[in-house]
């Protein structure tokens, strides 16, 4: 095992030697690598300081049209320049990477003896037998360890994820899965000229990229978006895709959520075109005047020229169209546009071009109760007017300020610092939310995704903490449109090194990764109005690889608070877990030594039978302005589906019924609702309490001193129509206090 750590350490920043910058005008985020390597090294799943090879930089969720007509529907489906590679793939699994078909990207190897398997998936729940047959190795489920050996111990990570665990542990004979997924696909042929993007939303948790034959490059974070120019690689006809997955490696240091570990292929995979000269990001910053009248939208678009010459005098035309409410259809606001000029732009650059779009009073703002949307379409064009690119993204008109305030301007009349919402505090009622499906793994689908609004909305629910990871590009389009505030956090947990000395928060070579989680995620959502809070990870220590990612933050993106529970220090908002209702009771007055507001990201864990004392954190929650509000831990319970080998009847599995160890056991069923999204009891108690009208009685003694018996009962035997009404004359006089942001 020595010969492997010292093989590790040597290696960690070897892929750095053969790789260039893609272009002289731009950084690339630290750890990502471009270049012509033939193939790779084998060691890219093994050195934490190296993260992405040829895979592009972050970006915001938008994309390019044919036209205006088809960019004002946002969605990628109503484009011509996309095409989705979800459906069937050829699929081969194997225990350890030694065991791995090493020349399966070649052309002409044979998948003839291959599984037939659908993608998205995760490889474990696919291979779910109605025998209780588990095809494709074991799903696990793990709280706060990696489910391979470690050691909290100071440098451990070093030791790689292929050490020898005990012999009952899962990972002694499945000491790392890999998965090899091919398939075949065609580029359009009105695509040609075009620069040809081969996306993946999310794969668990590391894979190597070829395209016939020929290795593009690799990517670790497992839920960001990973995108590759495959244009140098294609042919005209078919063309043979090919993924190696890995189940661990030193991306899995990072990634030790309370979760089951599914490996695989899990999100939407596609391809984009785009032109040579090209819109490659768009950020887009709402903002409001000091009276919360006039909304101001200010753009960002980032233009590349991968063409062989200079361009000169080219601009970018921007028109805004106003969505239905809670709908898709929109209509043009009148007299609000906006051009940008580029004067010139050499060949391999790329350049910002910035623009201020008056909005005034003629758009609505954004808010959860009122999710006002609206669609920015964007056309670049050359010197002679002609269009070179549509393109598109949805926007809200909101601004979040956090600020001190005056006593005479809270309504509790309370000096502190509050966070604000187009000029008014709110109450952010959560829930923590892990993607999950009994029968998919973190496979969920859109439908799933509306179903969960819908139920929250219904629930009163109006945030929620996507922990611990950004979600799928659909779930922030769904919450921006019907209403959700979001805290949006990077896919950080190192929670198996807990906070002292051997966490990774406070190592070197995981400095590159801390940020480029913080910044692929901010890139790819800095868009949707419903992210209202940054967090820059979860239960992952204190160290300066957090101060590095807040850093990196607030020069990218200064509109919204950043929040992280493990270090209020470096951050603009305070948070904490599970604090008891006396130390609330007590911290809501604003008196502590803490950073305000404040935000509890976990807390009410919904276990059993939990959940009965939530009026006691809201009645102190809503009696000032100190505390936002928080997140119920958690939202659905994260069971798999499974069979029993004898009968076949199938049943909700949990830690330890794969025969997964080690496993923590029914930790994983903390959920608000089950795992099929039927409710349980704490739902109703969690809607209840959220409500957004309180009423209670006041005064009913001095009212009514000598109140009159009421002939009332409530007679199941008796229709509604017979039942004798409340006496009037002995009703208490009610008071309603109504919070509506």
């Amino acid at each position: 095992m020595m010969k492997t750590k010292s093989l590790l350490l040597a290696c960690l920043a070897a892929p750095a030697l053969a790789m260039a910058q893609p272009n002289a005008e731009t950084q690339p985020l630290a750890g990502f690598y471009y270049g012509d390597m033939q193939a790779p090294t084998g060691w890219e799943w093994q050195s934490p300081d190296s993260l992405a090879y040829n895979k592009q930089q972050p970006h915001a969720w938008f994309f390019s049209f044919a036209d205006t007509e088809s960019a004002r529907k946002v969605l990628p489906e109503h484009s011509t320049l996309f095409q989705s590679l979800n459906g069937t793939w050829d699929f081969h699994w194997v225990r350890t990477p030694e065991q791995r078909p090493k020349n399966f990207y070649e052309t002409s190897f044979s998948t003839a003896d291959w599984d037939k398997v659908e993608v998205p998936m995760c490889w474990n729940i696919a291979g779910i037998g109605k025998d209780g047959s588990l095809k494709y190795g074991l799903p696990i489920y793990s709280n706060q360890r990696v489910i391979f050996h470690h050691n909290v111990a100071v440098g451990d990570w070093k030791g790689g994820v292929m050490r020898e665990p005990r012999k009952n542990w899962l990972t002694y004979n499945y000491r790392n899965e890999v998965g090899s997924y091919r398939r075949t696909f065609t580029v359009p042929a009105d695509w040609k000229g075009r620069v040809v993007y081969l996306n993946f939303d999310g794969v668990d948790s590391f894979f190597y990229l070829y395209i016939n034959g020929r290795y593009v490059g690799f990517s670790k974070n497992s839920r960001n978006l990973a995108q590759f120019d495959i244009t140098p690689y294609l042919k005209e006809g078919e063309n043979v895709l090919a993924v190696e997955v890995y189940r661990n490696s030193d991306a899995s240091f990072l990634e030790s959520q309370d979760m089951f570990r599914l490996p695989g292929i899990y999100r939407d995979v596609y391809l984009t075109a785009k032109p040579k000269v090209q819109v490659r990001d768009i950020v887009c910053i709402p903002d409001y005047d000091a009276t919360y009248t006039n909304a101001t939208l200010n753009i960002t678009a980032k233009v590349q020229n991968l063409d062989k010459k200079k361009i000169k005098d080219y601009t970018i035309d921007y028109a805004l169209y106003e969505n239905e409410l809670y709908g898709e259809s929109n209509q043009p606001v009148a007299g609000v546009t906006a051009v940008s000029a580029l004067k010139e732009l050499l060949p391999n650059v790329e350049q910002d071009v910035c623009v201020r779009l008056e909005a005034g009073t003629k758009v609505k703002p954004w808010s959860a109760e009122r999710p006002q949307m609206y669609v920015l379409v964007g056309q670049l064009k050359d010197k002679k007017g002609k269009v070179v690119e549509t393109f598109s993204t949805t926007v809200g008109f909101r601004k979040i300020e956090v600020k001190q305030t005056e006593a005479k301007d809270d309504e509790f009349n309370l000096a502190g610092r509050y966070y604000y919402l187009n000029g008014k505090p709110i109450k952010m009622k959560g829930v923590n939310r892990h993607e999950n499906n009994p029968d998919r793994g973190h496979a969920i689908t859109r439908e799933q995704m509306k179903q969960e609004v819908m139920l929250m909305k219904r629930g009163n629910i109006n945030h929620v903490r996507n922990s611990h990871y950004p979600c799928a590009p659909y779930w922030y389009y769904l919450c921006d449109k019907y209403g959700i505030y979001l805290e949006d956090e990077a896919n950080i947990e190192s929670h198996q090194y807990y906070y002292g000395d051997a966490s990774l928060s406070h190592v070197p070579e995981f400095k590159n990764a801390h940020v480029a989680r913080n910044m692929e995620m901010v890139h790819a959502t800095v868009n949707h109005p419903s992210v209202c809070i940054w967090s820059l990870g979860n239960e992952a220590g204190p160290g300066n690889n957090f101060v590095e990612a807040y850093k990196a933050i607030k020069a990218f993106d200064a509109s919204r608070p950043v929040q992280y529970e493990r270090n209020n220090d470096i951050v603009d908002i305070g948070s904490n877990q599970y604090p008891s209702i006396a130390w609330v009771q007590g911290a809501v007055k604003g008196k502590y030594n803490l950073v305000y507001p404040f935000h509890i990201s976990e807390y009410a864990h919904s276990m059993g039978n939990a959940v009965g004392n939530l009026i006691d954190y809201w009645d102190a929650i809503e009696s000032t302005n100190f505390f936002i509000g928080g997140a119920i831990w958690d939202w659905v319970d994260q069971a798999q589906n499974y069979y029993d080998a004898k009968t076949g009847s199938k049943f909700w599995a949990y830690g330890g019924d794969f025969n997964d160890k080690p496993n923590d056991g029914t930790f994983c069923m903390n959920g608000v609702m089950r795992p099929d999204l039927s409710p349980k009891a704490q739902y109703f108690e969690v809607k209840k309490v959220y409500q957004n009208v309180g009423v209670r009685a006041v005064g009913t003694a001095s009212a009514f001193p000598n109140p009159q018996p009421c002939p009332f009962r409530a007679a199941r035997s008796k229709p509604a129509s017979a039942r004798p009404l409340p006496c009037p004359s002995t009703l208490p006089s009610l008071k309603q206090r109504a919070n509506i942001s």
